[in-house]
């Protein structure tokens, strides 16, 4: 399976400089109607592109893992390695998880942003 090809670097970084300027409500939730749709749409964006990769990943450590069964059975990759592995891989896995949470709401709330800005007529 081919690697995807972001249409940005880094999709992390992205979004960590993203969600800021997403609206709040009163109780410090994510306000999708009052948010700018050229925002959420770039959040949507980049957080379908970090699950894509996420998953990708974690496919490609089972893989590797699956393979590496014999190192694992002489004793070369410790059980600790191993668990670490695995934590790693259950928060990758919510990760992704979270983040198709929040691309769907952003792209409801943007549904009908075209990416032109409505001038008004003089």
């Amino acid at each position: 399976m081919a690697a995807p090809t972001p249409s940005f670097d880094r999709p992390v970084r992205q979004l960590m400089t993203l969600l800021p300027r997403m609206a709040l409500t009163t109780d410090a939730m994510p306000d999708f109607e009052t948010s700018d749709p050229a925002v959420l749409v770039q959040i949507a964006d980049a957080c379908e592109l970090l699950q894509r990769v996420v998953s990708q990943g974690i496919s490609t450590v089972g893989q590797l893992l699956a393979h590496a069964s014999v190192e694992v059975e002489t004793g070369e990759l410790s059980q600790g390695d191993i668990e670490a592995l695995g934590w790693l891989l259950a928060e990758l896995g919510d990760s992704a998880a979270a983040c198709m949470e929040l691309a769907a709401p952003c792209r409801r709330a943007a549904a009908d942003f075209t990416g032109a800005r409505d001038v008004k007529a003089q």
